[in-house]
């Protein structure tokens, strides 16, 4: 009646079919999300916590915004990492902070004197 073949090639056939589904939706969820927004980075030292911070507050400041690091503010604590930035564009000033824990997410960001949609933050 049935033929042992055809039975294990519709077996393989709904494996590979399953498996295909499975792949394209992880490719096209990671395809939806904006890397540079994602407040979730790999962070092993306080260096990779400077560039994931930075490349986060470019993308949530406007563009033409100027970022430079304050590596002598930054610093590391046993649960995470203050990183600070001097930022500036054409008609403004300002600094930036920025906190990560150790697992890489950014749990905080924010701005001081410089007009911008993200959050104040105060004194140093």
């Amino acid at each position: 009646m049935f033929d042992i073949n055809s039975v294990k090639s519709l077996g393989l056939l709904k494996r590979l079919i399953k498996q295909l589904t499975l792949t394209s939706t992880v490719v096209i969820a990671s395809g939806c999300q904006n890397p540079e927004h994602n407040p979730q980075g790999d962070v092993d030292t306080i260096g990779d916590a400077m560039s994931h911070c930075r490349q986060y507050t470019k993308a949530v400041l406007p563009e033409g915004t100027l970022i430079a690091l304050d590596e002598w503010s930054s610093r590391e604590t046993r649960e995470y990492y203050d990183i600070y930035f001097d930022v500036s564009d054409s008609t403004q000033t300002g600094y930036a902070k920025c906190r990560v824990d150790k697992m890489g997410l950014i749990t905080y960001h924010g701005t001081r004197d410089f007009r911008t949609k993200s959050r104040s933050f105060s004194g140093f």
